[in-house]
């Protein structure tokens, strides 16, 4: 794992007389989301939710003590991956609930903002209805929800990097991820391209272009559950991408803070 550059602030971490020392210091609290699903033979079923927390400390780093990470749920919206073994899927209904009683529990301690950290596509559209239940139960200054990669400015470093092609799951990208943020993640001895379908290159690409969204279950794109190929991933390539991530991430807390005042 990439080395602190200083204190963060876990919430798992803390006693409880030190969460109610650092209440009023808080600007605003980091929820990451991710998974438990195959990564292809490339990753760890865990990586989602391990490469967004990771991110979310690194970012109570630089902002310490602005930004609270607190532990997110260790599944996700997975459904797609489910002919795959050792993935876990929790309904919608049932992720998004899980959401809103983390928020509320935080948010009777005292704590008014709120940004779920996403590090699985899969969530992205429970995720957002999520933030609008919060917004309806419970009111905090400040909801919100994305993904980390579209912080990642990818089109610049994918250039920088020689990056090219189709990537999307336990790809080059990912796995690269992985290298810098958690190593513990990254089969280095099992790195291999996706073993794309026909639907894959063809028919994904037209639904991709108009904006269909299609429940296709992931094994109908790629048999060994990855695309992309992970044996161009690099430590570089991973850090580039984190990295900006993380200060694009801070300047948009700053924007949140600013635009969301708290009486204390």
């Amino acid at each position: 794992m990439v080395e602190s550059a200083g204190p963060d602030l876990v919430l798992a971490n803390l006693s409880w007389p030190e969460v109610r020392d650092i209440q009023g210091k808080v600007d605003i609290v980091l929820i990451p989301l991710g998974s438990n699903e195959q990564h292809g033979p490339n990753l760890s079923l865990d990586l989602d939710i391990a490469k967004a927390s990771a991110f979310c400390r690194l970012v109570s780093e630089r902002l310490y003590p602005r930004a609270l990470v607190a532990p997110g749920p260790a599944w996700g919206v997975s459904f797609h991956h489910m002919n795959f073994p050792g993935t876990i899927t929790l309904a919608p209904e049932t992720f998004i609930q899980v959401l809103l009683e983390i928020v509320q529990s935080l948010h009777a301690h005292g704590f008014e903002r709120f940004l779920f950290v996403n590090g699985h596509g899969g969530n992205v559209q429970a995720m957002g209805v999520a933030a609008g239940v919060i917004k309806e139960a419970v009111d905090p200054a400040f909801i919100g929800a994305l993904s980390t990669a579209s912080l990642q400015d990818r089109k610049e470093i994918d250039a920088k990097h020689g990056i090219t092609g189709l990537t999307g799951h336990a790809c080059e990208t990912e796995t690269s991820e992985g290298m810098y943020l958690d190593p513990r993640t990254v089969k280095t001895d099992a790195l291999a391209p996706g073993e794309l379908t026909d639907m894959a290159m063809e028919f994904r690409k037209v639904l991709q272009r108009f904006g269909v969204t299609v429940p296709h279950r992931f094994d109908e794109y790629t048999t060994n559950g990855a695309l992309g190929d992970a044996r161009n991933a690099s430590y570089e390539y991973g850090r580039d991408l984190v990295e900006r991530a993380v200060e694009n991430m801070t300047l948009l807390i700053d924007e949140i803070v600013a635009s969301s005042p708290i009486e204390r």
